[in-house]
């Protein structure tokens, strides 16, 4: 058989709903809007609730297996047969007009456009919900949040619209199960005050959270110990929600700024910021942005190149984004009015992953009229770690 197309292999699934393919193997019930039943790969009881066909999305999950797919995966793992064998039991290749092309396009142009309003919905809501934890959330000056980073030697600037304080934030992690062990939402493993930072995106709108969990003992603040309670396994204090793509958390913000620092984290940045103002140097015209990560400060990389020593375990080089800037991702909006960029490097990240993205966002950024400088602390410290040693 020769290779099929991607107009043949939706013409199969069309003509194959998967919801009466599945049936034909298993008996299926619908229950809370799912269609739910016994695994007919891994079996189960009959009002078994492990294996789901998602009519929308044309596919199927078994959480027990585990394992998923389309409609000729289904019919590979039932029935035990290669690619090939089951595209002939699912009908196999038909010759397609043109009005069958044009059908099979609109179906599919007409799932692509509901799924990807789905999505804009969801992070939408999503977004508002964060807006609205944001907006409760109190000025860090005087709370724990604040006492964590002055733990750290960090000084506050009087005015940092991009950090706040919650007493109490949850942290949640995996999915509760109801009684018939089906998911019935993000389970909560963890409550306590935290320090939250604003994503705002180049469109200037709030984007999402960047969120800390602290715990206090005495007069020492840290990050908390958070442990998942199934494994023990031990969970990053940080998370991010929302979305971050071309936003930053604005710890000094100016409207037009002559000089911008961005770094990864907001400790580096508050680290730079404190060390500049405790030297008394002029930073009265300069914005101090962090980025949240080096990828989004970065941006997307045109390709990935071989990394000159990790390894996987095949003896393949691991790859990475290269030192060139996707032309489709404007990354980071910097502002017109800025003449001097510089971007901050930590010591303490893999080396040529970071050496390639500072290279990455410098190219990027660069404008006519605005000079750029890289600053990287030393090998294996980060920028906190040169103040507190200074």
């Amino acid at each position: 058989m020769s290779r099929l197309t991607t107009d043949e292999l939706e013409d199969i699934k069309q003509r194959n709903p998967i919801a009466d393919v599945a049936a034909g193997y298993t008996k299926l019930r619908r229950a809370a809007g799912k269609l739910l039943g016994a695994c007919p790969i891994c079996g189960g009881r009959v009002n078994s609730s492990r294996f789901e066909v998602i009519e929308k999305d044309q596919s199927w999950v078994c959480a027990v297996c585990p394992d998923g797919g389309d409609v000729i995966r289904l019919v590979e793992k039932v029935e035990n047969i290669d690619f090939r064998a089951a595209i002939e039991r699912l009908g196999g290749r038909m010759e397609i007009d043109a009005a069958r092309q044009r059908e099979i396009f609109e179906e599919r142009e007409r799932k692509r456009l509901a799924r990807e309003k789905e999505s804009a919905n969801w992070r939408e809501a999503e977004r508002k919900r964060l807006y609205r934890t944001w907006k409760g959330a109190a000025p860090i000056h005087g709370t724990v949040a604040a006492s964590y980073l002055e733990g750290r030697g960090l000084a506050m600037p009087e005015h940092c619209p991009g950090l706040k304080f919650l007493p109490s934030a949850p942290y949640f992690h995996g999915e509760e199960l109801d009684e018939h062990g089906r998911k019935a939402g993000p389970r909560k493993i963890h409550t306590g005050p935290a320090m939250v930072g604003a994503f705002i995106r180049p469109d200037g709108k709030f984007g999402g959270l960047h969120m800390t969990w602290l715990t206090s003992s005495g007069d020492v603040v840290a990050k908390a110990e958070i442990s998942d309670p199934d494994t023990g396994e031990v969970l990053n204090a940080k998370k991010m929600r929302g979305s971050k793509a071309g936003a930053y958390i604005a710890i000094v913000l100016l409207e037009q700024p002559r000089r911008l620092v961005i770094g990864e984290g907001i400790e580096t940045v508050l680290s730079v910021w404190t060390a500049m103002h405790q030297a008394g140097r002029e930073i009265s015209d300069m914005a101090f942005w962090a980025a949240g990560d080096l990828g989004n400060l970065a941006g997307r990389a045109n390709k990935t190149i071989a990394h000159p020593s990790l390894k996987r375990p095949n003896g393949q080089s691991v790859r990475v984004p290269d030192r060139f800037p996707d032309p489709d991702d404007p990354g980071l909006k910097i502002p017109d009015s800025v003449e001097e960029l510089i971007l901050l490097g930590d010591g303490d990240s893999e080396g040529f992953l970071t050496e390639c993205a500072m290279e990455r966002a410098a190219r990027r950024y660069s404008r006519e009229g605005r000079s750029i400088r890289i600053a990287f602390a030393p090998s294996g410290l980060d920028f906190n770690d040169l103040l507190r040693a200074a």
